[in-house]
């Protein structure tokens, strides 16, 4: 800030008051100067070890009481204003109080992500899709790991995959991800949900999914799973029917940042 200030932003003055006769080119080497001490500081800093720290999203309580207890300590000059450190480290903390979801599913259904045992995102594939994989592992401060296997077993079990779909179980429920339908086992369908990415209630009638036309109608949903029940939320659940909500079978353009699938995913729907 002190180059920025007192050498790069003099200089671009200079240079502005030179150019009506052409000779801002004197004031522009030094400011480049300037901006090159900024760009040396700026590689230098960020190749510290601890640079740089992934921390999960504050969920929308934590950040309002946060506020408020910034607030309280902001408004009031007594002894009591000190009151606001409670509620300002409580929100600080808030994000450690919420579980990140089992499974991301992205507003096109082009990409599908489990959570493994060590806390990392499998994704259906290796490649494509890099900007909804980046904003859902910055968001729950984790990495993306290795992708689905062709056939077998993910290295902690949870998954296993064969050419038709994959077999998710975590914390006492059981999701089949649909691969090929050609492929598909329909004795699969028996799952407490079914993720397809193509429409699936003729595949599997009767049983609770997520498929392409939920994907179009209510953009990216997230899953969380437990004993005997299984959570879904999608950006429109979160969003609501308001006047500036996209309408159904419309997606908003890269955002829904308010939801977990909306925080997590890039394409929000």
């Amino acid at each position: 800030m002190p180059i920025t200030g007192f050498w790069v932003m003099p200089w671009a003055i200079v240079a502005c008051l030179l150019m009506p006769v052409h000779l801002e080119s004197v004031a522009l080497v030094p400011m480049s100067w300037g901006i090159d001490a900024i760009t040396a500081i700026a590689k230098g800093v960020t190749s510290w070890p601890g640079a740089v720290m992934n921390l999960p999203s504050m969920p929308a309580w934590g950040i309002a009481i946060a506020a408020a207890g910034g607030l309280w300590l902001a408004i009031w000059q007594r002894r009591w204003r000190w009151w606001g450190v409670l509620p300002l480290a409580l929100g600080l903390v808030s994000a450690n109080f919420e579980r990140p979801p089992d499974i991301l599913i992205s507003a096109d259904a082009k990409l599908v992500a489990v959570r493994a045992a060590d806390g990392r995102y499998l994704p259906s594939k290796a490649k494509g899709e890099r900007a909804t994989a980046d904003s859902w592992t910055k968001r729950a401060a984790t990495a993306m790991g290795p992708a689905w296997p062709d056939a077998g077993s993910s290295s902690d079990g949870l998954l296993a995959c064969d050419a038709g779909a994959c077999r998710y179980t975590a914390r006492g429920a059981v999701v089949t991800l649909l691969r090929d339908p050609d492929q598909f086992d329909r004795a699969q369908c028996r799952a407490d949900l079914v993720v397809a990415p193509v429409p699936a209630w003729r595949i599997c009638p009767g049983a609770r999914i997520v498929d392409r036309i939920d994907d179009y109608r209510d953009g990216g949903t997230a899953v969380w799973l437990d004993q005997g029940s299984v959570r879904l939320e999608s950006v429109r659940d979160y969003q609501g029917a308001r006047l500036w909500s996209p309408r159904h079978g419309r997606r908003s353009t890269i955002g829904g940042e308010g939801s977990w699938h909306g925080r997590y995913e890039t394409a929000g729907r």
